[in-house]
């Protein structure tokens, strides 16, 4: 069995870096992908860094399998509430099937014909959107309620996920995709973190990858015609 947690640190930009509060870099990867190398810039998206291999006949996709998602802690000394951890993996996990299930069948075992999507959370944390990186607040600083020195008053949960898609059968990699999104509502300066807060990022994920994954079988479809 997969472990929920990974011993992994979040991303040092996030802690000490000078990135802007919407952008994905380099330093902010967490190692949950194997080649961080493919990925480009998708466009009309600057917070999302993705590829998908080329030359794939996604028609012959007709089944998805999702794996249990991941989240990627911070290690140390730094404590987490485990609990909110483990809710946000488990919705994320619905989230997905629920949207995938609307388009493709789901299914508990890989075979031919079936996708596998692994997904983990790399980091969550909640900053001011008028700070750079290294103001950040991460997530185990977020969810004792940390309170802000000077500046804005408000403050937004923002979400980093990357995701891999592959050949159940064979591994073989089909896409990848990192992605950071804030959350909508503004946080009073002293509140937490809560599981309300992510789930419209979550929601927004599962739709988009849903979208994306049918409009590649539809246009494969369409080029056999």
């Amino acid at each position: 069995m997969k472990k929920l947690f990974a011993g992994l640190l979040i991303s040092s930009a996030l802690l000490t870096g000078c990135a802007s509060n919407n952008s994905v870099t380099e330093d902010k990867y967490s190692g949950f992908l194997d080649n961080y190398s493919l990925l480009k810039k998708v466009p009309n998206d600057k917070s999302t860094m993705g590829y998908v291999t080329p030359e794939i006949d996604w028609s012959d996709y007709n089944t998805i399998m999702v794996d249990k998602v991941l989240v990627i802690t911070p290690d140390g000394d730094m404590k987490t509430d485990g609990k909110l951890l483990v809710a946000i993996a488990d919705k994320f996990e619905e989230l997905i099937k629920q949207e995938l299930a609307k388009e493709f069948k789901v299914v508990d075992n890989a075979g031919v014909g079936t996708i596998r999507v692994q997904a983990a959370i790399t980091s969550i944390f909640s900053s001011y959107d008028d700070m750079k990186g290294y103001q950040y607040i991460p997530i185990a600083a977020a969810v004792t309620g940390a309170a802000r020195a000077s500046g804005a008053e408000k403050k937004s949960v923002r979400v980093m996920a990357e995701f891999r898609i592959l050949d159940s059968t064979d591994g073989q990699l089909l896409a990848q995709a990192v992605d950071l999104k804030a959350g909508g509502k503004e946080q009073d300066e002293n509140s937490g973190i809560l599981l309300a807060d992510v789930i419209p990022i979550l929601e927004q994920w599962a739709i988009r990858m849903t979208d994306r994954l049918e409009g590649l079988r539809a246009a494969a479809r369409a080029h056999k015609i």
